[in-house]
């Protein structure tokens, strides 16, 4: 069995693919994601902080590696 994943932003262009895929009889699973990440007020509240501290020198900038990572946690 071979798995495909692709990206499609326009609707009509999944519709068509279903459509392609149906007639083929080939099987598939359609897993629509909201195209807006909404922030708590809590996420919100820590993120202008941080900026604040930040753009008033009280804290240093973070490494690229440990914000991926932190993200990561956070979405994946």
């Amino acid at each position: 069995m071979t798995t495909i994943t692709a990206e499609i932003s326009n609707k009509k262009d999944v519709k068509v693919l279903k459509e392609i895929l149906d007639r083929f009889g080939i099987k598939y699973q359609i897993n629509e994601q909201s195209e807006t990440n909404t922030f708590s007020a809590e996420q919100m509240a820590s993120f202008e902080q941080s900026q604040k501290e930040f753009l008033e020198g009280e804290t240093p900038a973070i490494d690229w590696e440990d914000l991926k990572k932190k993200l990561n946690d956070l979405y994946a």
